[in-house]
């Protein structure tokens, strides 16, 4: 059990911080099932211990060798607290905060009384004390970090001091005073304006790349930002202070520093920043390392005796504690919350230097791509699972697929500088009109449609979100494998596709990330259909007919094979096609069924007669909006949640458009009101 303990630990040191960067299921597999069970099996080494230490007490004399045993008790207790890097797998296990703190009580009673009953008064016992001390440390650094992280606490943490408003009585005691003096008496207001502190002056060049002030200026707009998270709400002068910083900033830089200030969220909700980026928390890393240092050199002087297996696996347990301590003090200097203290203490050039001379290479704070799922692709490529039989009978194949079926494109600057562009585009949009709310989807996609002579396609626009997204996938993946006019337009179909493929992807993977509506009733009819429908005609490659053909593995337009077309995809599309939609669906099925996959047919008729430069503008403009719109109503717990899968670029967008000011998260005036009265 010590040694599966070891093993565990040392794969959540190894991956545990990698998933913050990473979208690869495999891993999310290995680190979810190390976590839960690296407690498992050091409570169940501990009570092997205590009941093995007390039968030998009950029974006789301790040796040497049940005295080494005892050691092993607070080295497991240490290992409890777990790696720096990793305290939470998901925002629902900050909640159980209060079950690890119950858990920690027992776990050091346990320990304690494996050290009593094992007391001789020698080195040994001396040194199980003081590791004793270091485990209930780390331990309580784990608990306290959880609490820190739990809704709750985090929300109370961000909610400003009450204010019980100035002297109101007082006020109009001198204002009544005043008026039996005879004077003629006015009460005046002067707005007193606020600029929110945190936001780091260093850096004036709005031009500059330099990623400490990168990493200044992203934790500064943080401290106004984080509530955000909490659904909390801000001030006009918070936004206004936002604003200022990114109209006036690149692309590059903006998503930069989107991206750090992600990487600071995810630190508080699943990491130990909150505990040990403090004086309180390096004064304790400073005693826990030393003392395990201490501990590993004096238990090296400690007469021994065999069995030679025990001893090898005591000095295996110092060796990994010493390993992860040492571990955790370099991830600790090479994170971004050290440069931010370097900053806020304005410390040194020489120990910014001895700090850049000891960091790990800087890890990725995101994964850096965007997911893709065709619903043509799934419908008609067969792709089996490993096991499918075995995965069928557990009923869980249906979850693997859209996995199995789930590719990723890199996010690359052309991508970027689109959505940047486009936001900045909606807040001139915004500013002109003087508009309070600042996307309004379905006026937006009526106009976008009506400004580029589409009308026909007007229809399309309106509904709910879920068959809005699901109608113009099918549509604009339909367009895509039809279109025979290609090369002038490369760019919009790059980025029609990749945005379309995107939120069809929220939609089937992550729908609680959309506004709420029938989706996956929809998609499951729409689904039905199709598989139906293909094997009706007896699609190549179908999924229903299961032949098996080669999958052709890049369904994506990448950036340097953006011609790339898959056959039976093709085909697909063109028997599609080929059904004739002047009668509108509904009328020939009724109600009674959601499936929208002929709808998504008549989108292709709409824009039959519409010029090929100006359709894939239009779409991928439409998709765009629909972005940003899904950015905005997507609530913070959301897209926090997806932090530890790698991220997400619709929280990037969401964040970004809040730093512009296009969510509706302003609803307070900021600057104190400062009564005077005006004597005549």
């Amino acid at each position: 059990m010590v040694v599966l303990t070891l093993a565990v630990q040392i794969l959540l040191i190894l991956f545990g911080h990698k998933r913050k960067s990473s979208h690869n299921l495999m891993l999310r597999i290995v680190v979810w099932s190390s976590y839960l069970t690296s407690d498992s099996f050091t409570t169940v080494a501990l009570g092997v211990l205590s009941n093995k230490l007390a039968q030998v007490k009950t029974g006789g004399h301790l040796d040497s060798n049940d005295q080494l045993l005892a050691f092993w008790s607070p080295l497991l207790l240490l290992l409890l607290g777990g790696p720096d890097t990793i305290t939470s797998y998901s925002l629902e296990d900050n909640a159980l905060w209060l079950r690890h703190c119950l858990s920690l009580a027992v776990q050091t009673s346990a320990t304690a009384y494996i050290i009593f009953i094992a007391w001789t008064n020698t080195c040994l016992s001396y040194l199980s004390s003081v590791m004793a001390l270091v485990g209930f440390i780390k331990y309580g650094e784990r608990v306290c970090a959880l609490w820190m992280a739990s809704h709750d606490k985090l929300k109370r943490s961000m909610l400003p001091p009450p204010d019980p408003s100035p002297n109101y009585p007082r006020f109009m005691e001198e204002y009544t005073l005043k008026q039996d003096e005879g004077y003629y008496v006015v009460a005046d207001k002067v707005i007193e304006d606020q600029v929110p502190e945190g936001v780091c002056s260093s850096g004036d060049d709005p031009s500059s790349v330099i990623d400490s002030e990168d990493i200044e200026k992203a934790y500064g707009l943080l401290q106004m930002f984080k509530c955000l998270f909490v659904e909390l709400i801000l001030s006009h002068d918070e936004k206004n202070t936002s604003k200022s910083i990114f109209k006036v900033i690149d692309r590059e830089k903006a998503f930069r520093i989107v991206e750090i200030e992600l990487g600071f969220i995810y630190d508080m909700l699943h990491t130990k920043a909150m505990v040990l980026y403090t004086k309180r928390g390096l004064s304790l890393r400073s005693f826990t390392f030393s003392s395990t240092l201490l501990v590993l050199v004096l238990f090296s002087l400690v007469e021994k005796s065999p069995p030679w297996s025990d001893l090898f696996i005591t000095y295996l347990l110092l060796a990994v504690i010493v390993f992860c301590e040492t571990y955790s003090i370099l991830m600790l200097v090479s994170s971004d919350w050290s440069d931010v203290w370097l900053c806020k203490r304005n410390k040194s050039s020489a120990l910014r230097r001895a700090v850049n001379f000891v960091r790990l290479p800087r890890q990725p704070r995101w994964s850096h791509s965007i997911a893709q799922f065709s619903f043509l692709s799934f419908c008609t490529t067969e792709r089996p699972l490993v096991c499918h039989n075995m995965l069928e009978f557990l009923k869980i194949n249906q979850d693997l697929e859209k996995y199995h079926y789930t590719l990723h494109e890199d996010m690359s600057g052309e991508i970027r500088q689109w959505i940047f562009h486009h936001v900045k585009e909606e807040l001139a949009n915004v500013e002109e009109k003087h508009d309070p709310v600042p996307m309004n989807i379905d006026n937006s996609l009526a106009q976008l449609v009506d400004n580029y002579h589409v009308r026909k396609a007007e229809w399309a626009t309106k509904g709910d979100f879920d068959q809005v997204v699901l109608i113009w996938h099918i549509g604009t993946e339909l367009l895509y494998y039809s279109d025979q006019e290609r090369e002038s337009v490369l760019h919009d179909i790059w980025v029609s596709k990749l945005l379309s493929r995107y939120m069809f992807y929220l939609l089937v993977v992550y729908p609680f990330m959309l506004p709420s509506g029938i989706g996956e009733i929809r998609l499951r009819d729409t689904f039905a259909e199709a598989f139906k429908f293909f094997k009706d005609h007896r699609i190549p490659n179908s999924k229903s007919n299961r032949e098996p053909y080669q999958w052709i593995k890049n369904l994506v337009i990448s950036r340097g094979k953006r011609n790339e077309m898959n056959p039976y995809l093709q085909e697909a599309s063109k028997m599609l096609l080929r059904v004739r939609t002047e009668v509108h669906p509904n009328q020939v099925k009724g109600g009674k069924s959601k499936s929208v996959l002929f709808d998504g047919c008549r989108i292709v008729a709409a824009f039959k007669e519409t010029e090929v430069r100006k359709k894939w503008e239009t779409i991928a403009k439409f998709w765009t909006k629909i972005l940003m719109y899904a950015a905005s109503q997507c609530r913070g717990d959301g897209h926090a949640r997806q932090l530890r899968r790698g991220g997400e670029l619709l929280t990037h967008v969401w964040l970004m458009m809040a730093h512009f000011g296009l969510t509706d998260h302003f609803k307070m005036t900021q600057g104190q009101a400062i009564a005077q009265l005006i004597l005549r």
